[in-house]
């Protein structure tokens, strides 16, 4: 069974967010002021997004982070 796009792409991002958690310094301005930033928050509003998406979203959620994009084509 082959795994869809959008099992795909959910995986890999996910594994780009555990990577960003993991590297995440702590802002002391921001840290409990409810203003979330930076490429973590994107990423994991992303995922978010993956599991009700179309396949134009899907398809630009892939493409903003290029090493997802280039495993799926590579696969």
């Amino acid at each position: 069974m082959s795994e869809s796009k959008r099992e795909f792409v959910a995986l890999r991002l996910d594994e780009v967010i555990h990577e960003l958690e993991a590297d995440a310094p702590i802002d002391e301005e921001t840290a409990g002021t409810g203003r979330p930033e930076g490429v973590l928050v994107t990423a994991q509003r992303h995922r978010a997004e993956i599991d009700t998406a179309d396949d134009a979203t899907l398809d630009r959620i892939a493409a903003a982070y290029p090493q997802i994009e280039e495993a799926w084509q590579s696969r």
